[in-house]
Formats: C-alpha cells, sequence, structure tokens
C-alpha cells in the first residue's frame, strides 16, 4: 500500500497532528513520522512492518498524518544526511517508542551497540540477562523495530550469517558495510 493510503488509512480526527515525510537516501526512499516532540517512525515502504508503524502509532496517539515538515523531521533529515556522509555515529533527534517492555528492553539495547559493530542475537539476548535460546524474541522485536537506522537493528547479525531484516538483507548489508567504511 502507498504512503498517501496508509496515512488516509490510520489517521484520526484529533487536534494531534503527525507529519510525516519522505527523504531520499543511499539505502532507498526513507520515510520518517514526528510530532513537535518526538521521532516515532524511520521505515521504507517496502519495509514488512510499513504499514504496522502507522497503525500502531496512529493507535496509540489518535493522531492525524500530515505530509509535511517540521523542527523534529528537519534536524532528523540533516542527521540522516550527516550519517550516511559517515559524519554521525549516534542519532540525536528525540525519539519516543511503541512496544511491550520485552521490545523496548531490546531496542535500548541495541542504541548500546557501537557504530560499525555487529553482534548476534543471541549474544543480545544474554545481555538482557536472557538464555540464548532467545534470540528468536530478540529477532522478532527487531523487526517490529519502528525506528530504523536510528535505532539499529542492522548491527544485530545470526550466528554464521547476516540474519533477516524487515526491510530487506541487500539494504542491511549496505549499512553495515557503510558503517566499517567510516569506523
Amino acid at each position: 500500500m502507498t504512503l498517501t493510503k496508509v496515512l488516509a488509512k490510520y489517521s484520526k480526527n484529533s487536534g494531534h497532528a503527525v507529519n510525516v515525510q519522505s527523504y531520499d537516501s543511499p539505502v532507498g526512499n526513507a520515510i520518517a513520522a514526528a510530532d513537535d516532540d518526538f521521532l516515532y517512525i524511520v521505515t521504507f515502504e517496502n519495509s514488512k512492518n510499513f504499514e504496522k508503524c502507522f497503525e500502531t502509532l496512529a493507535k496509540e496517539l489518535s493522531c492525524s498524518f500530515v505530509e509535511s515538515e517540521n523542527k523534529i523531521l528537519k534536524r532528523f533529515e540533516k542527521e540522516l544526511s550527516d550519517y550516511f556522509e559517515g559524519k554521525l555515529k549516534k542519532f540525536t533527534v528525540p525519539t519516543k517508542t511503541i512496544g511491550s517492555e520485552f521490545q523496548k528492553s531490546v531496542w535500548d539495547k541495541l542504541l548500546e551497540l557501537p557504530y560499525g559493530s555487529t553482534q548476534t542475537y543471541g549474544d543480545l539476548a544474554k545481555d538482557l540477562g536472557r538464555p540464548p535460546s532467545h534470540s528468536r524474541a530478540v529477532g522478532a522485536a527487531c523487526g517490529a523495530n519502528p525506528l530504523l537506522i536510528v535505532v539499529p537493528c542492522h548491527r544485530l547479525v545470526a550466528s554464521g550469517s547476516k540474519g533477516g531484516y524487515n526491510s530487506g538483507v541487500d539494504r542491511k548489508d549496505k549499512l553495515i558495510e557503510l558503517e566499517k567504511t567510516f569506523s
């Protein structure tokens, strides 16, 4: 479903507007959503959870979506550009995530992974105090990540392979390669 159709489908009649903007990037057209306080979504139209991100946000905030920029999205655009030029190693734009406590704990741990590094799903599970067998649950939390690139789930890999990525393994490979180039 196209961005315009998704926004129309999930917009609520409310006074709370969330701005949505698209940005060209070396790995495809990134779509971001933010209100005046927080960045909530960074995704790609071909991401597996693309529509779900907007559905979840609309349900949580009871918001309407407006295709225009605001101060948070302008800041994100600058940081995204700097990231792809190798000038930014960690995003500082204010974010807010919507998910279960487990998902949030995984996303918080992802923010601690150093730029240019990778870690296995099992190792991240251990870092959370869980057995490595919880690597599938960690992978599922990564698949639900609404803030791609900003919350760097692309840095998680499977033992012996790259693992999955809800925006395609090719995109994941490019992000890992980009970071290795500038590390």
